[in-house]
């Protein structure tokens, strides 16, 4: 990768992640890829944007800057680019632009596209769940007068952000969910789970651990651990 000429690709979802730890590590993660395997970085694009959005202009700006040069994007996480999936992909491949992540630079193709498959697949999920959180929790105020949220709050109305505890806490559970769905060391070793369909879990358990593959948070994997990581992908 030594000779590898790079576009480097940063996205904030919000200014408090420009000027916060989000844009840091963003950026700690390339300056550490970079010192470790080299390359030439051509120009660097930042925005502020939703991963969600179909308006990138950095992205697009950043996508002709590889196209031009021939020069390979480099991004921190592939949840950088974009969670549209196959659009994304398909933008990439069109215009014939190689990326790399930095916390991953050594996947393959395969494992990339799963990453896309499953940010396009959490994202559809959670519009769909907070779309359902809020439209019932306005059909029970609508008749009767107010909805109790977990916490226990009375809520006669959806025009404030606090009222709208039940469903940033389901967003939250939904960002958990995320984080391992896309953590890399939970995509590669369920490519094995996924193989080995019918064996018994210790024994996939037993095989994950002879040949390398670790836990999301580089632990060993039992038997109660391979289960999980079926259910996540389910």
């Amino acid at each position: 990768m030594q000779n590898t000429d790079y576009i480097v690709y940063y996205r904030a979802s919000t200014e408090k992640q420009r000027d916060g730890l989000g844009l840091d590590a963003q950026k700690s993660a390339v300056e550490g890829f970079l010192s470790r395997y080299g390359g030439n970085v051509i120009e660097t694009v930042e925005e502020i944007v939703s991963g969600g959005s179909l308006e990138r202009s950095g992205f697009n700006k950043a996508l002709a800057l590889a196209t031009q040069t021939g020069a390979t994007l480099l991004v921190h996480r592939i949840d950088r680019l974009s969670r549209s999936g196959f659009m994304t992909i398909a933008l990439l491949q069109s215009a014939g632009v190689k990326f790399i992540e930095a916390d991953s630079p050594n996947d393959s193709d395969f494992s990339k596209h799963i990453k896309f498959v499953v940010a396009q697949e959490e994202k559809n999920k959670i519009q769909t769940r907070v779309t359902d959180a809020l439209a019932e929790i306005k059909a029970k105020i609508e008749k009767e007068g107010f909805h109790i949220s977990k916490a226990g709050n009375r809520i006669t109305s959806l025009g404030s952000p606090e009222n709208l505890s039940d469903v940033a806490r389901q967003r939250s559970i939904e960002s958990r969910k995320r984080k391992a769905l896309e953590n890399p060391n939970n995509i590669k070793a369920y490519g094995v789970v996924k193989l080995m369909k019918g064996e018994s879990l210790r024994k996939v358990a037993a095989f994950l651990n002879e040949n390398g593959f670790v836990t999301a948070r580089g632990g060993q994997f039992s038997a109660m651990q391979v289960s999980n990581l079926q259910k996540l992908y389910a």
